[in-house]
C-alpha cells in the first residue's frame, strides 16, 4: 500500500531486529597457543555463560600483553557486540582483520556487528567477502539477504534468502522477510510469491494478528482488496490491537471510496493512538471531500507538526487555503506535496487552479502541461504493462 510506509518500516525494523542471531565468537579457527591459552578458554566459558564484562576484562588482559593477538580481538569484538557496545566490537573486529586480512570468522563476525548496529550498507562489504571465499555459509547469506533488505534492495535481497529459505527447517522470520522483498517489487508474479508465502505461514500460526497484517497487504498488492479488508479486520480483533491496524482498513476502505466505512476506521485508530499522523491526514481528506473545512484544518496542522512527509496532508492543506483565499499559503503547500511526489497529477492541477486564482496565468499553464505530460506518460505504461503481460501469456517457441 504506497501510503503506508511508515507501517511498513515498522514492520522492517522489527522484523530485523528479531533475525538478528547472538554473535558468538567464532575462535576455532585460531589456536591459541603459550601460557595465554587458558585465560582465553576462561574468557570463552563466561562469555557463553553470560558473563560478558568478565569475559572483556580478560580479553583486555591479553591484549595488554600482545596487541596482535586476533583470537582475543574477535573474542572481545564478540563480548562487546553483544554487550550493545556495538562501534567498540567493530572496532575490535576491524583490529583483527588488518593484523589477519580476509579471515571468514572475523568478516562474518564484522558484517553481523554491522548488522546490528543497524549499519547495513556497512555490513554487506563484510559479508559478500565471506561468500567470496565460503559460498554455501548460510549464515553470512542470511544477513547479507537481511542487510540488503534493510537497504530497501528488494531485489538482491530475495535472491539471497531464496537460497536460505530453500535449505530445512522453515523460520518463520526469514519467509516474512522474503515475502515482504516479493511484496515490494511491482511484478504481478513476485506478489503472488509473496501471498503463496503468507498463506503459509497464516495456516501455521491462525492466532498471529501479524500474519493475518501481512496476508492483508499482500492480497491488496494482488487486487484482493475485499479479501486483504477481511484479513485486516481478523487482526483488529487480538488482544492487545495491534498498531497501525484500524488505519490499514480504513486505507483500504479510503481507496476503494467507502468513505463513510473509512472515516469510522480512522477515528477508531486515533481512539488508540490520538496523535496518529497518517489517521489524521485521510480523515482530513475524508472531510475535505466533504468540504467540512473547520474539521478538517486542525487535523491536517497536527498531521505535518509530526510527519512532514505525508503528501495528502499537503494537498488538502493547498485546498483549504485556496478555498480561503490565502493564496501565498496555498501555492507553498501545494509545491511541497509535489516535491513528495512529482508524480501525481492532482497537485500539480490544485496548484494551477491556485496560481489563476492569485493571478498568475503563466505558472497556472505550465502546471497544467505537466497534467497533460503525467497523463500521457500513465496511458502509455499502461499500454506497456497491458502489452508485456500479453507476451508473457504467449507460449515460448520451440
Amino acid at each position: 500500500m504506497d501510503h503506508r510506509g511508515g507501517v511498513e518500516r515498522t514492520r522492517q525494523i522489527i522484523t530485523l531486529a528479531t533475525l538478528s542471531v547472538l554473535l558468538l565468537p567464532a575462535l576455532y579457527l585460531f589456536a591459541q597457543q603459550g601460557e595465554g591459552r587458558e585465560a582465553y578458554l576462561r574468557a570463552q566459558k563466561l562469555q557463553s555463560e553470560g558473563k560478558l564484562q568478565e569475559a572483556v576484562q580478560i580479553y583486555n588482559r591479553l591484549l595488554e600483553q600482545n596487541p596482535n593477538d586476533v583470537p582475543a580481538l574477535n573474542g572481545l569484538g564478540s563480548a562487546l557486540v553483544n554487550l550493545k557496545r556495538f562501534h567498540q566490537g567493530i572496532e575490535a573486529y576491524k583490529k583483527a582483520l588488518a593484523i589477519r586480512p580476509g579471515v571468514p570468522a572475523v568478516e562474518l563476525n564484522l558484517g553481523l556487528a554491522y548488522f546490528k548496529a543497524g549499519e547495513f550498507q556497512a555490513a554487506i562489504g563484510p559479508l559478500r567477502h565471506v561468500l567470496a571465499a565460503q559460498p554455501d555459509n548460510l549464515q553470512a547469506r542470511t544477513l547479507l539477504g537481511m542487510s540488503l533488505y534493510g537497504m530497501r534492495q528488494f531485489r538482491e535481497a530475495a535472491e539471497n534468502l531464496e537460497i536460505v529459505a530453500r535449505q530445512p527447517p522453515d523460520n518463520s522470520q526469514l519467509l516474512f522477510t522474503l515475502a515482504q522483498c516479493y511484496l515490494a517489487s511491482k511484478q504481478r508474479s513476485q506478489r503472488e510469491k509473496a501471498l503463496a508465502i503468507f498463506r503459509k505461514l497464516e495456516k501455521d500460526a491462525p492466532q498471529s494478528a501479524a500474519t493475518h497484517m501481512l496476508l492483508g497487504e499482500a492480497l491488496d498488492a494482488t487486487g484482493r482488496t475485499q479479501e486483504a479488508i477481511r484479513e485486516f479486520e481478523i487482526a483488529a480483533k487480538s488482544d492487545p490491537v495491534p498498531p497501525q491496524v484500524h488505519f490499514a482498513i480504513g486505507y483500504l476502505y479510503w481507496k476503494t471510496k467507502r468513505f463513510d466505512e473509512a472515516n469510522k476506521e480512522f477515528e477508531a485508530e486515533l481512539e488508540n493512538n490520538p496523535i496518529n499522523p497518517k489517521a489524521q491526514a485521510y480523515l482530513a481528506d475524508i472531510y475535505v471531500r466533504r468540504r467540512e473545512f473547520e474539521k478538517a484544518l486542525p487535523l491536517l496542522q497536527a498531521s505535518i507538526k509530526q510527519d512532514n512527509q505525508i503528501r495528502i496532508a499537503y494537498l488538502n492543506l493547498g485546498i483549504i487555503y485556496t478555498q480561503q483565499r490565502e493564496y501565498p499559503k496555498a501555492i507553498e503547500a501545494l509545491k511541497t506535496a509535489i516535491r513528495l511526489d512529482p508524480s501525481e497529477t492532482d497537485s500539480h492541477y490544485r496548484l494551477a487552479m491556485a496560481y489563476y486564482a492569485a493571478g498568475h496565468p503563466n505558472e497556472a499553464k505550465a502546471e497544467l502541461e505537466k497534467v497533460k505530460q503525467l497523463e500521457d506518460k500513465s496511458r502509455r505504461d499502461l499500454e506497456h504493462d497491458v502489452s508485456s503481460a500479453a507476451s508473457s501469456d504467449q507460449p515460448g517457441k520451440p
